[in-house]
Formats: C-alpha cells, structure tokens, sequence
C-alpha cells in the first residue's frame, strides 16, 4: 500500500491544474479563449494532467463521491489525447467555466477527510 503522503500528490496535482483553469476563465469570455490558440493549448494540456491524476486515487476514495463522473474525467484525457480535433473550444470552456469548479469542491473534501484521518 502506498503512503499517505504518496495518494495526495494526484489531490494536489489536480488543485493545481484547476488554480489554472480559474486563471484563464477570470482573465477570458469565451470568445477570447477560443481565439487564444495558448489558452486553448494550455487548458487541454491541464485537463490531460487531470484526467491522468484522477487515474491516481485509489477507488474507494472515488466510490465516496458518485454524483461525480470520475469516468467522464478519465476518458476525456484520452479524447485530447487521441481525437483532439473532437473535442470543442465550448467543452473546454464547459470544463473551464463548470466542471473544474465542482471537482475542486469534490477534492478539498476528499481532502478534508483525510486531514482528520
């Protein structure tokens, strides 16, 4: 079994990947992110960091939080990866603008837990 401090580094890893994703979404509307060709870049860059570190949590950390699409997560890393002129500026900016904002909230207490633990 890995330490503790081992199944906290993808938590982090991610936290900071969504830090990123607020900048961009602060300092953007939409329009200005899909006209940014690094914003574009850099955004599917942190959502494969994501999607890869998601990878990393153990399952029964993720069966603690089903209303989240743990599945959804993993598998977009793989269509940036592989069908990258699939996936939208709008899901981007979907994941940007909405989702980020409900995963952060999902692992500050996956977080929290483990802090009293």
């Amino acid at each position: 079994m890995k330490a503790m401090k081992d199944v906290l580094i993808p938590l982090h890893d991610i936290l900071s990947e969504i830090e990123f994703l607020h900048s961009i979404r602060d300092r953007s509307t939409f329009e200005q992110f899909k006209a940014s060709s690094s914003d574009l870049r850099a955004a599917a860059y942190s959502v494969m960091v994501i999607s890869e570190a998601v990878r990393r949590i153990p399952e029964d950390w993720l069966a603690e939080y089903p209303a989240t699409p743990w599945h959804a997560i993993r598998s977009i890393g793989n269509k940036l990866r592989h069908e990258y002129q699939r996936v939208s500026e709008a899901i981007l900016w979907g994941i940007i603008a909405d989702s980020a904002v409900e995963l952060e909230v999902t692992l500050r207490d996956m977080l929290g837990k483990r802090a009293r633990t």
